[in-house]
Parts: C-alpha cells; structure tokens; sequence
C-alpha cells in the first residue's frame, strides 16, 4: 500500500477499537497498572514494527488504541475524593458558581421551581469546618419569586445531596452516565429555603453572551406571542423552555426535533450561508474558509458554548473547512480524526447520544450523501431533490441503530418534511438571527422583521402538523444488538465501494454463489428449528419507573397486558409517555389487550394516560374506586373517549390467554372508614403459567391482606410483587407465609423520601429465604418460564 492510500479505513478502524475498549471498561473492572503496563508493551512493539515495516504492526497499533479507551474510562470515571457525589444521602451547605442560565418553571401553586447548575467549590457537613469541594451540582429550589442570577454568581445552599438517577430500561438512555459525561455528579434540594446569592464580576464575558440572547429574546416577545418566540428562540440557540409540547410532538414524529437544539444542522447552515456569500462575492477560497470559522465560533459562542455545541462547531468547522477547500476526502479524514481526539479526551462522550447522533448523521453526510446524490442525479432527479433526499437518507440511515435502540421509531414522513418545512425553518434561523443584529442599530426595524418570522412559524407549524397526520408517518422499528448493528453498518458500507470494487465483490458473489446459498439455507433451517423446538415462554417484565409500580406480561405467543402503569404525584414527568411507552417499543408491543390497575393512585395509574393515547389498548381494568378517579389520576377530561375503555373488576373474573390465565384474586369492596381511592381500594391479580405464578398487590394494606386470608383465598404464588413498595403498612408474616414465593420484587424510586423499602419489611423476606430484587438497584427485572422452570434477569449487574 503506497503511502496515503487506505487512511480513511486505518483512522476508522482505530476510532473503532477505542470505542470497543472504552466500552469493555464500562462492563469489566481491570487493573490500572496491569492496563498501563500493556501499553507500554505494546506501544514498544508498535515502534519496532514500524521501523522494521512488519506486517503485524496494525495489530498491535490496534491493541494500544483499544488500551488506550481502558485507560481513559478509568480515569475519568474516578472520581476525586472531595467530589460532591461522595456527600450522596447526606445533608451539607455548598458553595460553588453558576455554570448555566437556571431553568424557571410553574410549581402549579403560584410559585416557581428553579433549577441552578454549580460547580461546586466548598462544602461544609454539619458540625465541620468548610472543605474544598468539585463536582458540578443541580440545586432544586421553590420560592414565589426567583432571586435575580446571573452566570459566574456565586451560589450558597443547604440541602440533602442525591446521587443522579435514571430509569435503568433497556433502550433508555443511560442518565447517570450523560450527567457524568457532562461534569454533574449529583443533585440538591434547597426547599423553599433557596438559595443564597453572592454577586461576581458583572462585566465576564459569558454574561455579556447572555446579554446578547436576552436582548433576542426581549425584542421577540414584544412583537410576538411568548410560545413563538420560545419555539423561534429554541431554533436560533437551543432549548425547550416555554415551547408547546404539540410544535415538539409534530417535530418529533416528523423527524426534524433535533432543529429545536443546536446541532451540526446549525453549523451546517451557518457555514453554507458563508460559503455561498464567499462565492458570490468571489472571495478566495483561503478567505471563505476563514469566514466559515468564524461565523461558526461566534454562533457557537452565542449559543453557550456548551458542550454539544462545542462538539458540533469543531466537527461541522473542520469539515466544511475541507470542503469549501474542495478536500473532500479530507473532510472525512478529519471527522475521524476529530471523534478519536475527542473520544480520548472525553472518553464517556461514547454513552452521549448527542455525540452519537451528531457524529454517525456527520459521517452519513461525508460518505453516503455524495454517492446518492450522483446516483438519483445520473437517474434523472433535479440538483434540488437529489441532495434534499441524498442527505435526508444519509443521515436516516447511518443513525438507524441508533434510532432504533432509543425510539424504535423511524420517520418517513421526514423525506418530505425535509424538503418542504426544513427549507423553512433554516429561513426562519437565518432571518432571526439577522433581525436580532439589526435589532441593535433599528430596533423597529428589526422588531418588524421578527414579526416576519413569527408568520413564517406559523406556516411551519401547520404545515409540519400536517405531514405528522399523514398515514404511516412513523414506522416502528426493532431494537438492534450490538452484531445486527455491526452487521448493518458493514451492509451499509458496500455503497461506499468504487466501480472496481463492487466489480470483485460481484465475481466473489458469483463464484461463491452455491456454497454461500447453502450455508444461507442450512442457517435459516437452524434458525427455524431452534425457534420450534424452544418452549413458549411468559414473559414478565418488573419496569423501573421510580416510585411506583408497573408491570408487563407477553404471553408466549406474543399478547400483552400490562399491572400498572407507574406515574409520578405531582405530574411534572409524563412517565408514560417518556419510560412505558418506548419500554413497549424496545419489546416489540404495538398493541396492548389490557391494562390492570390496582387502585388510581398517580404512581400506579398515571402513566396510563399516555399509553392510552399513543398506543391502541383492548380495555382497562379497575378498582371499584368510579371512573372519575382515574381520570383525574390521568389527566383525561370528564368526557374523554378513552374512558369507554375502562371497566371495574370483579372477584372471581378470569381470561384465558395462550395458557396464561390471568384471575382477578381480590377486589375489596369499600367499607366505612376506608378512602374512596387509596390502598385500601386496590385489586390483587394473579398471573399464572404451568407451574409458575406472579402476585400483584398494588398497595394492598396489612388489613386488607387479612381480609383477604379470612375470605379464604389463597394466594399462594411463585413471585410476588412486593406491596406498597416495601412499606411496612403491608406484607405482614401471615400474608407472606400464605403466598409461600421464592422470589419477591420491590418496585421502588431510588433515595425516595419514603424510606422504601422498610428496613424491617427487606429483613422478614430474608428471614423466609425469599429471593429479592429491587428496581432502584436492579433496573428493570424480567422473568421467563415455560411453565417448568424460571430464570430471571436485571438490566443492572
């Protein structure tokens, strides 16, 4: 090989073997020394087979890169000692300075709720002397009116520290780990105590920044309605705060969300709007270049320089650089020359689904683009539609895995959402960003332009509205593993062959014709006999939605039915919409038969709502609480359709599914003194499957247990899902000793305020040799049986 020649593919695959050691370090614990010392080795042995121009130097080139990734996630993913996450579940007063704009909202009782992110700089235990402190720290406060902030204050505090948490599903992202990868180790309540507020220098230029977006924002809210100027805003510099939840819906489903962030799309924009103006006035190519940058630093500037738009900037700069530099061939080596360096740098970037996404769409646009592009050109397309579509199916396709494991959903409508409302909207950015310029010498001026871009909103609301109803505007997709994926993108990789190229593939192809349609045949025939020879087997999936309880049950045939739905008490997280449905996705349910709920309390009932609306449900089943209950649980009106669907449960009420029976165990009907809708009122429901069972309890209270012993039921059960999340108002030894379960799971919120589960309730399954897991610690826990025997498996090792 010539020198030059093949470096694309050498900076691939070593940006490859980094990724895979930064990823074997996130599963497996090795030590640092033995680590470091093997990249030594094997750097000494890369050196020599350099000089000596041995074949095996790539390997061993290879083996240092993949070292390399150990190393660095084990670096950074120590902590230091005076880190803030070490205080975790204790109460301290912090200091440290503002890093951010904070985040204001409604508390829904005519306050505020404030969010601050810090990086902490003291801490102080109760009783102690003030500590030097690091780590960034989020500060929740309430108040009925936020204290005025400004970026570079420095913040004082008083609270309980929390380690940051996620919903630990397959297919959600790893919330943890993207906090971490951002510099934020933990959380902080202040209460409605607050926050302290010392000013600092007023004159730093990272508040002169923000200056510059209020001033943006101000000169839009005087000439427009406040959700037009957020949606207009959130496209100029990122951001969801006052955005309608419909405009992000409809992007969403149209495949266009990412324009509500800053991302390489802006980057893209910027610079092609610099390069045309280069071209028109004919500028030399060293000069456009130059232009290119630096309206690329500036935005990146105005935007916050945070982060993803950092990543952006130096992603989208370098490679439109290249390009506009006629170096094509250079753009790509420079991305993966970029995504090594910062992969190195900040190796948890690798868990980041906005560097995902922003690096595989980048990559898309590099590789696969052009060569659509001069195909639908040579088959007659216009210049217009061919790179309109050649990018939209770059960037579909190269982030499909991606999109799959997350979303499980692909937008085809975003073909046409592309052509027709992205044009638009990259209008709208150029334009607002020109009127708030414009704002600064003419404010009238640029207030009527503005007004402009709100009418031009409004047509791309509508219009992107219109293409989101479209029939089969979203597909849903399976998840893919690790080998489906790798197998897709080396599929994905053959259009990236040269005519020689696909000429040797194609005589490969044709020799190895018979054998390979052999070994294709006799691998399907494998495929098929294992899948008939393997039982059928129940599936029940324990999903992690923090403090509350839900479960999913597939029949081995493939029904599905759902034991709670989760939800949170004060509604400011729709769980439903956000955790349940897209667990549904991962697995494949587009449809459930029914919905069993215990009782209507929100962090059982909640999220039901949403799965009513975003997935077709057979029919709900309650308590005998009324139907009101639950619609105020679920925030459906009076009057809702959806409410047709919900019917009370009886005692007694069996189905038969697939030969899993599902019985409606207990449904306690209300005394005198009992809640109208509380524990007191919920169902208990037993699945069974051969010699397997489960035992849904809801909240089912100590006495209602006994209740429902005395009524001779027996209960008796393989797993039980713990009652009221492991409170000691349930689960007495009587009710215990009656269901005999060799596994138990508490369904509970990770450092809740409640204390679950008790202490006293986790010793007395201990005590009875009872097999237990928790979703805070487990994630989500899923068991299998074929009727005989049961295996279980968590998402959290």
């Amino acid at each position: 090989m010539q020198i030059g020649q093949g470096q694309d593919v050498f900076w691939g695959i070593l940006l490859c073997v980094l990724c895979a050691g930064i990823g074997t370090a996130s599963m497996f614990s090795m030590s640092w020394g033995i680590l470091l010392a093997s990249v030594i080795v094997f750097g000494i042995l890369s050196a020599y087979g350099c000089y000596r121009a041995y074949r095996w130097t790539g390997v061993t080139v290879a083996m240092v890169f993949f070292l390399l990734g150990m190393l660095r996630f084990i670096a950074v993913d120590s902590l230091p000692e005076n880190d803030i996450s070490h205080f975790a579940r204790e109460t301290v007063r912090v200091e440290g300075i503002l890093r951010e704009e904070p985040r204001l909202g409604e508390d829904g009782q005519g306050g505020q709720k404030q969010r601050y992110l810090i990086d902490v700089t003291r801490i102080k235990k109760q009783g102690c002397d003030w500590q030097k402190g690091s780590g960034g720290l989020y500060i929740y406060a309430h108040s009925q009116e936020a204290p005025a902030v400004q970026i570079g204050d420095k913040i004082c505090a008083t609270g309980k520290v929390r380690s940051p948490y996620g919903y630990q599903n397959p297919g959600q992202i790893d919330t943890k780990l993207l906090l971490k990868s951002q510099g934020i180790t933990a959380s902080l309540s202040a209460g409605k105590q607050g926050i302290k507020v010392t000013g600092m220098d007023t004159a730093s230029f990272r508040r002169q920044l923000v200056e510059i977006r209020r001033h943006y924002r101000e000169r839009m809210e005087r000439v427009m309605p406040k959700a037009d100027a957020a949606a207009i805003f959130a496209m100029l510099f990122g951001g969801y705060d006052g955005i309608k939840s419909e405009l992000v819906e409809a992007f969403t489903a149209v495949g266009i969300v990412h324009i509500l962030s800053v991302s390489g799309s802006h980057i893209s924009l910027l610079a092609a709007v610099m390069a045309a103006l280069g071209t028109l006035l004919r500028l030399p190519k060293g000069v456009t270049a130059v232009l290119v940058v630096s309206i690329i630093v500036v935005y990146s500037l105005l935007a916050g320089a945070v982060p993803p738009v950092i990543r952006s900037a130096i992603m989208g700069a370098l490679a439109f650089v290249a390009l506009a530099l006629d170096r094509e061939r250079d753009a790509r080596r420079i991305l993966l020359l970029t995504g090594l360096v910062m992969l190195m740098i900040s190796p948890l970037l690798l868990f980041h689904i906005s560097f995902q996404l922003s690096f595989l769409a980048t990559a898309g646009l590099l590789y696969l683009a052009p060569v659509w592009q001069k195909y639908m050109r040579e088959h007659g397309c216009n210049q217009y539609m061919a790179a309109g579509l050649a990018i939209t199916l770059a960037a579909q396709l190269a982030t499909l895995p991606i999109l799959a494991w997350y979303f499980n959903q692909l937008s085809i409508s975003s073909l046409l959402a592309n052509l027709v409302v992205v044009p638009l909207v990259e209008l709208m950015i150029v334009i607002g960003l020109f009127a708030g310029v414009i704002a600064f010498i003419l404010p009238f001026v640029g207030g009527v332009i503005f007004a402009c871009d709100s009418l031009l909103l409004g047509i791309v609301t509508e219009l992107t509205a219109k293409i989101a109803a479209l029939p089969f505007s979203q597909v849903w997709i399976p998840s893919l593993n690790f080998g489906w994926s790798a197998l897709y993108y080396a599929l994905l990789g053959l259009f990236l062959l040269n005519a020689e190229q696909r000429a040797r593939v194609a005589v490969w192809l044709k020799q190895s014709k018979q054998p390979l349609g052999i070994g294709v045949l006799v691998l399907l025939v494998f495929l098929v006999s294992m899948r008939l020879a393997k039982p059928g087997e129940l599936q029940v999936h324990f999903i992690d939605v923090g403090q509350g309880d839900a479960a999913l049950i597939i029949t081995p045939h493939g029904h599905a039915f759902m034991f709670d739905c989760g939800g949170t008490r004060d509604g400011a997280f729709d769980l439903g919409a956000k955790v349940d449905v897209p667990y549904l996705l991962h697995y494949g349910v587009l449809k459930l038969d029914d919905v069993f709920l215990s009782h209507a309390h929100e962090d059982h009932a909640a999220g039901c709502g949403s799965i009513l609306k975003k997935i077709p449900v057979a029919q709900v089943i309650t308590a005998d609480e009324g139907v009101t209950a639950y619609a105020r649980s679920m925030k459906l009106g009076d009057n809702d359709p959806l409410l047709h669907k919900f019917h009370v449960g009886r005692q007694g009420e069996h189905l038969v599914v697939d030969g899993v029976t599902i019985e409606v165990l207990f449904a306690p009907p209300l005394q005198d003194g009992d809640n109208k809708t509380g524990n007191e009122a919920s169902n208990v429901y037993r699945v069974s499957y051969g010699k397997a069972s489960f035992l849904f309890t809801g909240d089912l209270t100590r006495e209602k247990e006994a209740q429902l012993l005395s009524e001779g039921i027996d209960p008796a059960s393989t797993v039980l899902k713990i009652g009221h999340h492991g409170s000691d108002t349930s689960s007495s030894p009587e009710f215990l000793q009656a269901v005999k379960p060799a596994y138990g799971v508490f369904c509970v919120g990770a450092d809740n305020s409640f204390g679950h589960p008790k202490p006293e309730v986790v010793r007395r399954f201990a005590q009875q040799g009872i097999k237990t897991y928790r979703t805070d610690e487990d994630g989500a826990v899923v068991f299998y049986t074929d009727g005989e025997g049961l295996r279980v498996e968590k998402y959290v090792d």
